[in-house]
């Protein structure tokens, strides 16, 4: 048997599901029966569309023609007798929507454009469930109670070892259409991709910084640009404030943007002064009024990596800080919950600023076994803009083999919720 450790990895080129998935998804028909019953919609003469939807951008073109590629597929008419009415009204929540089947037209109603594209698409899945192209008539309100599904794109890199690549560097298409179409059938309307301010960000105090953003951002523009067209929000991904190296020039210059000292050395950023407070804010907001259209942020504001002063500190309960206390100057006067809250405001007024739509998720990422210092969260103090996000199985327990295990995350025999999850919503 040959050891894993030993086993040579396929290359990039070589990764043939991504040739699948670049290719579009067949869909199968069951339809058996060839007349339709009593009160059922007859789709045998198929659909002429009727949109008074307002969609000057025309992002729905994408569901659209997926909805007459589906009757293709079908061998149904491309236009026939029943009238398909895409309309604006009243539908509940994001993207909910009424879908209206009537003995001689369908009726797809909703809010907002995005609403529009879930009912083509529940549409097309009640046809697929059919033994025939026969629909009864009734009134469906499919009320979305999720707003943000956010997932990862299949195989773009994140940034970090072992490859360290930088999507937005090089000239990939990791969004092909096929796939993008994909993803908004299964209802996904976010992706993230993965980004440090440093990269992308010029700032008063960093003039010269990011000598690649230009290019960064064009094609980050490009891919934020696709992916609307699906439905897809781009999310920037990032553990900011990063803590800084000792030699920083950033750091030698504006010393008041360091704070404690991490366990590894690092300098961790401190949040707590005006020039914190104005680097933070002209980053995210040189972003976001460079492009347009991005969903907002996911930020690890502690965890992971070392970002605030809050970082220096120990997670676990069963370590004792004797004060407990910040070795920084500022931080240390202030409760705990202050620096995340400080960061994360500054942040999200800079993104805000550009693009009142854009929400701020702020992640705290806990995965540590042990009872973590619930003393580090104030969550009756997150800014206008900004939504908490805490890992729904980290510090779960389980009794496996007759001994008991208390989960991290990414543990696959645990769903959740763990009792420290209940606690930070509570």
């Amino acid at each position: 048997m040959t050891d894993i450790n030993q086993a040579v990895l396929p290359s990039q080129d070589q990764w043939r599901f991504i040739d699948e998935l670049r290719k579009k998804e067949v869909r199968h028909f069951f339809w058996k029966r060839l007349e339709p019953r009593e009160n059922e919609l007859d789709l045998r003469t198929g659909i002429t569309l009727q949109s008074s939807f307002p969609d000057p951008e025309g992002l729905l073109d994408t569901a659209i023609q997926d909805l007459q590629d589906f009757m293709k597929e079908a061998s149904l008419p491309g236009s026939g007798k029943i009238a398909l009415h895409l309309l604006q009204g009243e539908s509940g929540p994001y993207d909910s929507f009424i879908l209206e089947l009537k003995k001689d037209e369908i009726r797809i109603i909703a809010r907002d454009r995005e609403g529009i594209r879930r009912g083509i698409f529940y549409l097309e899945d009640l046809l697929l469930a059919s033994d025939g192209p026969f629909l009864p008539e009734q009134t469906i309100h499919r009320k979305a109670w999720l707003k943000n599904r956010i997932s990862r794109c299949f195989f773009g890199p994140i940034k970090r070892p072992p490859m360290n690549r930088d999507e937005l560097m090089d000239d990939v298409d990791y969004y092909p259409e096929a796939y993008l179409n994909r993803l908004a059938h299964e209802g996904v309307n976010g992706l993230w991709l993965t980004v440090e301010l440093k990269d992308l960000a010029r700032t008063s105090f960093t003039p010269d910084g990011a000598p690649d953003s230009e290019k960064r951002l064009a094609k980050l523009q490009k891919t934020v640009d696709k992916c609307l067209r699906y439905g897809i929000r781009t999310f920037l991904f990032m553990i900011e404030p990063i803590a800084w190296n000792k030699s920083d020039p950033v750091l030698q210059k504006y010393p008041e943007l360091g704070g404690a000292v991490s366990a590894g050395g690092q300098i961790c950023f401190c949040p707590s002064s005006e020039t914190a407070q104005q680097y933070l804010y002209e980053s995210t907001n040189y972003i976001f009024s460079r492009v347009s259209g991005l969903g907002g942020i996911i930020n690890i504001s502690i965890g992971e990596k070392t970002t605030t002063c809050l970082s220096s500190l120990p997670w676990c309960k069963k370590t004792k800080i004797i004060p407990f206390r910040m070795s920084c100057p500022r931080c240390s006067k202030a409760p705990l919950s202050e620096a995340i809250y400080k960061s994360v405001s500054a942040l999200t007024k800079g993104m805000r600023d550009a693009q009142p739509e854009a929400e701020f998720i702020s992640w705290y990422y806990c995965s540590n076994k042990a009872d973590m210092q619930e003393e580090f969260f104030d969550l009756t103090k997150l800014p206008e803009g900004a939504t908490l996000l805490f890992n729904f199985e980290s510090g779960g327990r389980r009794t496996q083999c007759g001994k008991e295990m208390v989960g991290g995350d990414y543990w696959l025999s645990y769903a959740g919720p763990s009792e420290r999850f209940e606690r930070m919503i509570k």
